[in-house]
């Protein structure tokens, strides 16, 4: 036993540093909260503007249903966030050969955030076009 134990211990890592797929996850997660916040940005613009004292002071009409058009580019930045974040997964999960590799919440996240905004914006959707007919 002494002889296997001496020779694992003469093992020497060649990996020393991070390589292209480690700097991928932490850009990747770094680049899905930016998305995240344009997300949320664009959804804010696109709901309905609240009258405030001075609009209806000075009777200012406001904007009482939700952007069409926003809510159409919001449903683009999701679909880019979820593909983006499901390929990010992908090799996150297939670069999980050293101790202290793991899975990145980030992208765990955000894949949430994205499939669900995904089918908040086809119920929506939906219920608009059946409100037409």
């Amino acid at each position: 036993m002494d002889a296997l134990n001496a020779s694992n211990h003469s093992f020497m890592e060649k990996r020393l540093g991070p390589d292209f797929l480690v700097y991928w996850i932490r850009v990747s997660s770094f680049i899905v909260w930016l998305i995240i916040g344009v997300f949320f940005f664009i959804n804010d613009l696109a709901k309905p503007q609240q009258t405030t004292f001075f609009d209806r002071l000075f009777d200012i009409s406001r904007r009482t249903v939700w952007d069409q058009n926003l809510m159409l580019i919001s449903f683009i930045v999701a679909v880019v966030l979820f593909f983006f974040s499901l390929l990010s997964l992908i090799v996150n999960t297939k670069r999980l050969k050293r101790l202290n590799d793991h899975i990145s919440i980030s992208l765990i996240l955000s894949l949430i955030v994205s499939t669900l905004s995904i089918l908040l914006y086809l119920a929506y959707a939906l219920n608009n076009i059946n409100a037409l007919y």
